[in-house]
């Protein structure tokens, strides 16, 4: 499936859900374009998204604290017997926690955007994610999906990267088959190419918008939060 052909379907198909016309909440008003009516004072809907395990984070480098959070949360999960300390922890059951928060994280991501009225960058990120793996049809086959994060003057905001070469903070570097998703952005903007929830990291496509380009380029710095391989999308309802 060609590049074009996977961001038209994306953007279509996101335009059709409730991320096109949600308000935003703590928005970034130097990306404003035009009148705020999108901008909301407060979430409708709960601003914070589920637990997941970043890539970065290993049970060999966790520290005690965290591994007291992850072992609560694997016994939640049904991985650890509730009634062993922590300590029973081991790297193994980290790693199918690791596998279950994603597979969480895509389903209430999923739930949310039925009914998506406001929300910060991370939930609209959430609900990106969870539309992409219940229409996992409309990536190329071993597409890679990551979640990325940006920290700015502003503050820092969450959005979608998909099938990036190069360096996590070299935005120069993506390559020319990188797109990014980021409704949130779009909410902001009130023409074309801005208001695409999807934009093309080369220039040449509908897609492409150097203000957004300009955005990435001006934080302070951009790294890999969460990867989403094609396949755990696509398990994720199966």
């Amino acid at each position: 499936m060609p590049k074009l052909t996977a961001m038209t379907a994306i953007n279509q198909s996101l335009q059709s859900t409730s991320l096109s016309s949600a308000r935003v909440w703590n928005p970034f008003h130097s990306l404003a374009e035009g009148p705020t009516a999108a901008f909301s004072a407060r979430p409708d809907l709960d601003p914070k998204v589920p637990q997941v395990i970043a890539d970065a984070k290993t049970f060999a480098n966790a520290s005690r604290n965290e591994k007291v959070a992850f072992a609560a949360a694997a016994k939640h999960s049904g991985l650890l017997d509730k009634e062993l300390e922590w300590s029973a922890l081991t790297a193994p059951v980290f790693e199918q926690l690791r596998t279950q928060l994603k597979i969480d994280y895509l389903k209430r991501g999923d739930e949310s955007i039925k009914n998506f009225s406001s929300g910060v960058c991370t939930m609209f990120a959430c609900a990106a994610l969870g539309h992409l793996a219940r229409n996992h049809n409309l990536l190329d086959p071993g597409s890679v999906v990551e979640l990325f994060k940006y920290e700015g003057d502003q503050g820092g905001h969450a959005f979608i990267v998909v099938n990036r070469a190069g360096t996590p903070d070299d935005v120069d570097s993506w390559g020319p088959q990188c797109y990014v998703i980021d409704p949130w952005y779009a909410r902001h903007r009130i023409t074309a190419p801005g208001t695409n929830a999807v934009k093309d990291m080369t220039a040449g496509t509908a897609f492409h918008d150097p203000a957004f380009v300009a955005f990435l380029k001006d934080a302070n710095s951009r790294a890999v939060q969460v990867t989403f391989p094609h396949m755990q999308l696509i398990q994720a309802f199966s």
